[in-house]
């Protein structure tokens, strides 16, 4: 018996959750960025936590929510945690997709199964996936009319609780709702712009970066500013809807190609909501608020500019387009769609082929091979911070000689001397010390040190790990 309705629509959300989770569990390596909100939430405490925050420029919905399965993991398989926390999100996010959205069952198949929501948002363990299942709710409740959900304020302040693009989502489905309201003085009596303001408000208090430095690793100097224009619109337009159709998706440039690209996705945005121009206006001010970011604030990249396919999808659904009235409309949601599907493809298959990092081979190696008495000192602690989750132990830093797990992005990398090292060593008491570097060291500045192991195979995320002995005398 065939499925139909409702039936297909569980099948479907089933099915594309045990797909992820497949690819989580069985082929996902976790890189810097996963393994840092973990390590964050983990050894600091609430109150440190949210004081840490503006060095992460994220709010604090994703930390918080991970903080219970910290505890829970009592040190072991913390990947696996993290994964199974992930995953919890993801499953609900689709649940609202497949579910409670009213698109037709063949739309929300192809949503799922672009690379934004399957790859990048789905089978990676970050908090963009709390964007996704706060904002598809508001949406959901927003078709209602005036929600009776005592839930539906908070969600408005969480929204702003999980990124900067929840943010801007918030603001431009408020816009909307202020577009359509017929009575314009009664649409300020109600109480969600005020759950909004305050989520905003909370949003500024606890990530405004406080230091200048914090700006200036995302200012991407190597552009004039007539370049970085040129790169903030095709980046948030056509490198995200009609994603892969140039060759510098992935990179930081652009080209005619990719302009006159973007030119033709406001074009299908005004096909798109042709009928329902308020939502047009909405979504131009999603593309605009993104763009502005971009080029003042930080760059991104399709991992960022992805956000803005969520919100289309939110758009979408508030559209309630129907094949047989609205061919043009659904033909353009539909090629946005398969070019995210296709570049979500070559993704999967990528990762099934290679590693998505050699971290977890390191880390590996260092817990069989290495002795829990013998100190891992990193020379970059950014990039081997994942190469400690994965080893079940902390590394140590020079010059203060301490263990750390987590990172704060303004620091600063320290590169000691020999000599410094050989001195660790002996305050620590053991006859030498590994040496992990992302790249093969100085030879002239470490004449002593014994190559050991190179982790450098072919990976998704370039990311490579060098070993090192060093002996004390």
């Amino acid at each position: 018996m065939a499925l139909k309705g409702r039936h297909l629509n569980y099948a479907l959300w089933i099915f594309t959750v045990a797909l992820i989770a497949y690819f989580k569990f069985f082929i996902h390596e976790m890189w810097k960025d996963e393994w840092q909100a973990w390590f964050v939430a983990r050894d600091l405490s609430i109150p440190e936590l949210l004081k840490f925050l503006y060095y992460e420029g994220h709010p604090s919905l994703w930390y918080l929510y991970l903080k219970p399965f910290t505890w829970l993991s009592s040190g072991s398989h913390e990947d696996k945690w993290i994964q199974v926390a992930h995953l919890l999100t993801v499953t609900a996010g689709l649940y609202l997709l497949f579910i409670r959205f009213r698109m037709s069952w063949w739309m929300k198949w192809m949503m799922a199964m672009t690379y934004f929501v399957f790859f990048e948002y789905g089978i990676v363990n970050r908090g963009y996936f709390w964007v996704i299942l706060i904002f598809f709710w508001i949406i959901i409740e927003t078709k209602k009319g005036e929600s009776k959900s005592p839930l539906y304020g908070w969600a408005w302040l969480l929204l702003c609780q999980t990124e900067v693009y929840g943010v801007f989502m918030a603001t431009g489905v408020l816009l909307y709702m202020f577009l359509v309201c017929e009575n314009k003085r009664q649409f300020w009596t109600q109480s969600t712009w005020k759950w909004f303001a305050g989520g905003v408000l909370l949003f500024v208090l606890s990530v405004f970066p406080r230091t200048s430095d914090h700006l200036s690793r995302v200012a991407y100097a190597k552009f004039e500013f007539t370049d970085k224009i040129a790169v903030a619109f095709q980046g948030n337009l056509s490198n995200t809807y009609l994603l892969g159709s140039t060759w510098d998706t992935q990179a930081m440039g652009w080209t005619w190609t990719g302009i006159f690209l973007s030119g033709v996705v406001l074009a299908g945005f005004y096909i798109t909501f042709k009928g329902k121009m308020s939502l047009f206006w909405t979504m131009c001010f999603y593309v605009l608020a993104a763009w502005m970011f971009s080029l003042f604030f930080h760059m991104g990249g399709v991992r960022h500019w992805g956000m803005g396919f969520v919100f289309f999808i939110g758009m979408v659904e508030l559209r309630n387009l129907r094949m047989s009235r609205e061919i043009p409309a659904v033909m353009v949601v539909s090629i946005m769609s398969l070019f995210a599907i296709w570049h979500g493809f070559k993704a999967a298959k990528t990762v099934m082929e290679i590693p998505f990092s050699n971290a977890r081979q390191t880390g590996t190696f260092i817990r069989e091979k290495v002795p829990a008495s013998v100190p891992v000192v990193t020379l970059n602690k950014f990039e081997s911070v994942p190469v400690s989750g994965y080893a079940g132990r902390n590394f140590y830093e020079l010059p203060d000689g301490t263990e750390f797990s987590y990172f704060r992005w303004v620091d600063k990398i320290y590169v000691p001397t020999e000599s410094e090292l050989r001195l660790f060593a002996q305050y620590k008491g053991v006859g030498g010390i590994v040496l992990i570097s992302p790249t093969p060291i100085d030879s002239q500045r470490f004449p002593n040190a014994r190559f050991w192991q190179s982790f450098d195979k072919r990976n998704y995320k370039n990311e490579n790990y060098y070993l090192y002995s060093i002996s004390a005398q």
